[in-house]
């Protein structure tokens, strides 16, 4: 968009008609295929898959607002298919023929409003209706829906393009796999966290005295691999091919690996193996593992830095008793296959032309974790 672009505050009650949503009792609904939309902050607002809904919102390419939610009032996420809408959530109708890509360019420009919603002030209808949206308009002061469309389009093949290109590197770093057997063929074993992994802080970062910049600064939060925000500052958490493990927050035990170089908030213990290499797929393998202890800690029991230290997880094992770090390797390698990835690459190439059937969207995100669910519904907790 050029800087001649004209731009006006426009009132979304004259572009939409307004449906809040119907499921209420989460305990009726039984599981199915069709997304079940709710005020969340993170995967387009989707809590779950139903297949009872009490009202199916047909035909996608729609728009849905957060009325409320810790986190994500104010956003707002564009749906392509069929979906249910919880009673936290407001489903904004297009009055005309609106485009996708349009739909999308002010899905974001309301979401840029969501700083003024909260807890204290969540968006009731009436509030949804006064709402206005900044867009760029035609010369008869209507908004420009080409303008939009065009702008989207490209900022989508740009990123299309280079997430190819990422996605066809990762196949090549895969290498060769060698074949392996099930989890449930292995032996397993309890190890202590500290006999497997050092055990390092982090460091506290005031947000005041902090600068943006470049560098991921890890926090304790369940989503968005664990980065905060982008920041100019380092300090003695400095650290890379490392898992961080949360032992705080939200996202309490849940550990995400980066690759990057990147600092560490103090809610979070960096993990280094102390017996292998570093290694991306090991370390993978190790957070799930971890993960399955999460339901011993919570707010009034936090996953410490003794308490991580003395936690036991399950592990593979060699016949000497030892961990089996090859099949570790081996099995995470498996779950990232080249076919699966070229699965992935032909889905993006289908974007262009179809919308996603809703069965398809819940294809994609569950066949992308499938091997690490087998691991987390094998029960393998202490």
């Amino acid at each position: 968009m050029s800087d001649a672009t004209n731009w006006e505050s426009v009132p979304l009650r004259g572009l939409f008609s307004f449906e809040r949503g119907k499921e209420k009792n989460m305990a009726l609904l039984k599981e199915g295929d069709l997304p079940l939309v709710s005020a969340r902050n993170v995967n387009n607002g989707v809590k779950g898959f139903v297949g009872n809904p009490t009202k199916i919102f047909s035909g996608g390419n729609v728009i849905t607002l957060n009325n409320d939610g810790d986190g994500g009032a104010g956003l707002a996420y564009y749906q392509a298919c069929d979906f249910a809408l919880d009673t936290h959530v407001t489903a904004l109708i297009p009055q005309d023929d609106i485009s996708p890509e349009a739909l999308m360019y002010m899905t974001a420009s309301i979401s840029k409003q969501h700083d003024i919603f909260g807890h204290g002030r969540s968006i009731s209808l009436p509030r949804a209706k006064r709402l206005q949206n900044m867009l760029p308009v035609n010369d008869d002061g209507a908004p420009d829906y080409a303008l939009m469309t065009d702008y989207v389009k490209k900022l989508r093949k740009s990123m299309l393009t280079r997430y190819k290109a990422h996605a066809i590197a990762n196949i090549k770093k895969l290498g060769e796999y060698l074949p392996v057997s099930s989890i449930q063929e292995m032996r397993w074993e309890p190890f202590l966290i500290a006999d497997i992994f050092d055990i390092l802080p982090g460091k506290r970062l005031v947000a005041a005295s902090s600068t943006p910049g470049d560098r991921p600064f890890i926090g304790a939060l369940d989503n968005s691999n664990g980065v905060a925000r982008f920041v100019n500052d380092t300090n003695v958490s400095l650290d890379k091919n490392v898992l961080g493990v949360n032992y705080n927050g939200n996202g309490m035990v849940i550990g995400f690996y980066h690759p990057y170089e990147c600092i560490f908030s103090d809610d979070v213990k960096r993990f280094h193996l102390k017996h292998h290499e570093d290694n991306a797929f090991v370390l993978l393998f190790m957070k799930v593992a971890i993960l399955q202890q999460k339901s011993k800690f919570g707010y009034l029991y936090k996953f410490n830095a003794e308490r991580m230290a003395n936690t036991r997880i399950m592990l593979p094992v060699t016949d000497d008793g030892t961990p089996d770090y090859e099949y570790m390797e081996q099995y995470t390698k498996k779950s990232d296959t080249p076919e699966r990835i070229s699965s992935i690459l032909a889905y993006l190439d289908s974007k262009e032309k179809v919308a996603p059937a809703p069965a398809m969207i819940k294809s994609l995100i569950m066949d992308k974790t499938e091997a690490y669910m087998q691991l987390a519904k094998s029960g393998l907790k202490l």
